[in-house]
């Protein structure tokens, strides 16, 4: 069995308010769950885990998460998994808590688009520790400036600045430091990203147990979230300017 909760949890994670809706579920022989995903713009790609996932080794497939995750909306408590089969194939995955009874069709698996993986340096000049109050603090700065798209990243005198907003000096601008940065090589730079996609990552992983930012000179942002059998990683590719 798995909470609801648990469960919303690890989509919410890849989903990403809608980014990302086709992916590959792959459970091991120790119960280890492992979804690897990539933005359609692919700016971003990464990977969620999960020990102790209540289904048998396999592969299934997802091609609607925003339809699984309605699903789970009129459930409640704990839910038991299971799967419906058609000869040898998955076809089905079976969620029922105390009232409910959902089958939720599975895509074929050769049409879940394949994801990249990341298997570069994980060197990094920049680190920073990401809590609950900077991923609010982040969101409230990204809200209050829906109408712009870009976060750009720099180290100043605060420590890690984002600034939200136009990047000419007569724009609407917001600006929120996380203090304390470990820089373990001195650089100057002035990297942007996707500020929707980033917004999505934190609100996500709001309430992790811990969250680490980290920046390399290539300009690759790496955010690691960790909560109690839950992880999540995101790779995020810099913006050229």
């Amino acid at each position: 069995m798995i909470s609801k909760l648990q469960l919303q949890a690890i989509i919410e994670k890849y989903h990403l308010n809608g980014q990302i809706e086709n992916v590959k579920w792959e459970i091991d022989a120790d119960g280890k769950l492992t979804i690897n995903f990539t933005a359609p713009t692919r700016e971003m790609l990464g990977t969620v885990t999960y020990n102790g996932f209540p289904l048998p080794e396999s592969e299934i497939g997802i091609n609607n998460t925003t339809q699984l995750d309605k699903l789970l909306s009129i459930t409640g408590g704990d839910l038991d998994l299971g799967y419906a089969k058609e000869g040898r194939i998955i076809s089905k995955l079976l969620i029922a808590d105390n009232q409910f009874n959902l089958d939720y069709a599975l895509a074929d698996l050769l049409t879940i688009p394949k994801t990249g993986k990341y298997n570069g340096s994980e060197d990094h000049e920049i680190q920073v520790a990401v809590d609950n109050e900077a991923i609010t603090a982040l969101v409230k700065a990204k809200n209050a400036l829906t109408n712009s798209d870009n976060v750009v990243v720099r180290l100043g005198l605060n420590g890690l600045e984002f600034t939200f907003g136009g990047d000419v000096e007569y724009a609407n601008k917001v600006t929120y430091s996380i203090q304390n940065p470990t820089i373990n090589v001195p650089s100057t730079f002035n990297l942007v990203y996707g500020s929707d996609l980033l917004k999505e990552i934190l609100v996500a992983n709001k309430g992790s147990e811990s969250g680490i930012l980290y920046i390399n000179s290539n300009g690759l942002m790496k955010l690691s979230f960790s909560h109690k059998e839950l992880q999540s990683t995101y790779y995020i590719v810099a913006k050229e300017q």
